[in-house]
């Protein structure tokens, strides 16, 4: 049963930069194309902890804790594929800025704003970045009016990492049109920040513009262990972890789920404000064998290293059949 629902209020925007009023504010979710939809709704529901929200043939919508209308739609495909990000906008004046930025940029594929008719609502419209992402920008979505914490649920996806074959001009069209700030680099990752939060998005140096993983919010540690836990006892082994990074301080446990694809459960990204200072990867190195803060962490296994580069964009701007 669907919990109820509120219009949001606009979302802070500290620790972004307002060039040219184009920014976006936030990370909704992503939607995923599955090889099974039945299975993977069930991995997602009983094992990863996430709820149902609306269910159309060959379409599930799944939520959080917290109040996003959902934060991962599943969608049945001949093959796994990521087919879309949704990023969000402080409000319509924002949505139409972004835009304008695109069109002049000459995006080949961009779609005009417009009232959304899939679940959620709100207004925005999509588009293919440069190297063949569905990114889709929007505002005014539904909102539960329930939200809270579970400790062992995840809020929300946090954020996504993403692989380049040129990490630099992808980053650098991100900053340009929807007002991102780099906030830290490393030797094989760019962080882009757009709010409170250290990251919301990152590029991962690759070979194709392919999905590095997908992380969830947990509460706290607590929730990150309850889970990874209950991910090992359902049969998936953690791949990474479990530890804390050092761009974004988060604690981290990965998992290869149903279909190849890398997620993460995490918990404690930290927050950042106008004041930060990004670091270099002259900034961020470890002594020989360490790959966080802490030392204790198994992995990343060769799987995940493998899981972590075979997921494309599907071609063509995604859009829901059911």
């Amino acid at each position: 049963m669907a919990k109820p629902l509120k219009s949001p209020g606009k979302t802070g925007t500290s620790g972004r930069p307002g060039a040219k009023g184009a920014h976006v504010d936030g990370l909704r979710g992503v939607d995923l194309g599955v090889t099974d939809l039945k299975s993977r709704t069930r991995f997602y529901t009983d094992v990863w902890r996430l709820a149902p929200v609306v269910e159309h043939p060959g379409s599930v919508y799944l939520r959080g804790t917290g109040p996003c209308h959902h934060v991962l739609g599943l969608h049945a495909r001949p093959r796994a594929e990521l087919l879309r990000i949704d990023l969000t906008a402080p409000g319509k004046a924002e949505v139409n800025a972004i835009h304008a930025s695109l069109r002049k940029a000459d995006v080949a594929e961009l779609e005009k704003p417009a009232p959304i008719t899939e679940p959620g609502g709100g207004y925005g419209f999509a588009f293919k970045d440069p190297e063949g992402r569905t990114i889709r920008i929007l505002t005014g979505d539904k909102r539960h009016a329930d939200a809270g914490t579970r400790p062992d649920r995840p809020i929300g996806v946090t954020h996504v990492v993403l692989n380049s074959a040129d990490v630099e001009a992808t980053s650098a069209f991100y900053v340009a049109n929807l007002g991102f700030r780099i906030i830290d680099q490393t030797r094989a990752m760019t962080f882009l920040c757009c709010n409170e939060q250290h990251h919301v998005l990152a590029f991962a140096r690759g070979t194709a513009p392919t999905l590095n993983h997908i992380a969830f919010d947990m509460p706290d540690i607590d929730g990150v262990m309850r889970g990874a836990g209950r991910l090992r006892e359902s049969g998936f082994a953690i791949e990474w972890g479990v530890g804390r990074h050092g761009p974004g301080n988060n604690v981290f446990a990965y998992f290869v789920g149903p279909d190849e694809v890398v997620i993460e459960y995490t918990a404690e990204v930290a927050r950042v404000g106008k004041s930060y200072k990004p670091r270099g990867p002259e900034d961020w190195t470890w002594p020989p064998g360490r790959m966080d803060q802490w030392g204790i962490a198994i992995g990343p296994t060769d799987r995940m290293k493998q899981a972590q580069q075979r997921i494309a964009f599907s071609p063509g701007i995604f859009h829901p059949t059911g």
